[in-house]
């Protein structure tokens, strides 16, 4: 019994002493870590203190010879970017009145499309692609007339008139007026909705443009046709006018 007790007692002892040294060891290397860590910083602190004058002179002469670089980038060559841009804006700009022409023979294009589709030459598909293109036309055209005439009241409008050809897309769908129940137009029918809604957009662009002091004619051919025609009654009523004093005085 005494040997046992002696034996548990001597065990209990070496473990003590056993874990003593591994937390002794394991507490001087710790330490001996961060010594070495602050060692370190210390010898890279005062390596970089000594490089730093070299180093700034290098970055100084690296910015002297790349500063010209960006100077030469920067200087004219942007004036003349600018330049350039505000030609090709001005030149696009001032052209939007004849642009607004050629969207109405844009729609007056559709339009023929639609009578293809009612009479079966053209398909529902080939005619909603023919529209997705007007429509991203549309929308350019949009761009360029509110950067030359920037009006809400004008924004409105052309809003309005792509809503009108917007809904020109195959099938056309309309709704009772209880609004519960709804009905694909055949052929004939839609293209009755289709032709409402395009002459719709076509009597916008007219507004905007006369709006602006232009005749809403389609191609300047037409602008001179109709102004030849101006001319041409008002010789027909100075006639009139003449023949009319001359079987007064006979």
């Amino acid at each position: 019994m005494d040997w046992v007790m002696i034996a548990v007692i001597a065990v209990v002892v070496l473990l003590g002493t056993v874990l003593s040294a591994y937390i002794i060891s394991n507490t001087l290397n710790n330490q001996m870590g961060e010594l070495y860590a602050v060692l370190v910083e210390r010898e890279l602190r005062e390596s970089s203190a000594a490089s730093r004058p070299g180093g700034t002179k290098q970055q100084k002469a690296a910015t002297v010879v790349e500063q010209p670089k960006k100077m030469s980038v920067s200087g004219v060559n942007e004036e003349e970017l600018i330049q350039k841009l505000r030609k090709v804006i001005d030149e696009k700009v001032q052209n939007v009145l004849n642009e607004a022409k050629r969207e109405k023979e844009r729609l007056g294009m559709l339009l023929d499309v639609a009578r293809g589709y009612t009479l079966g030459y053209v398909s529902e598909e080939e005619y909603n692609a023919f529209l997705m293109k007007v429509l991203a036309e549309l929308d350019e055209f949009k761009r360029l007339w509110l950067a030359r005439f920037p009006s809400q009241r004008d924004r409105e409008k052309l809003n309005l008139m792509m809503n009108y050809v917007a809904k020109t897309k195959l099938p056309v769908v309309v709704r009772s007026k209880d609004g519960k129940s709804q009905m694909t137009l055949p052929p004939e029918e839609a293209l009755i909705k289709i032709t409402s809604n395009i002459n719709s957009a076509i009597n916008i662009i007219d507004e905007l443009i006369e709006g602006r002091g232009e005749n809403p004619a389609v191609t300047p051919l037409e602008v001179k046709l109709t102004q030849e025609c101006e001319k041409l009654r008002s010789k027909l009523e100075r006639l009139e006018r003449q023949l009319e004093e001359y079987n007064a005085l006979t």
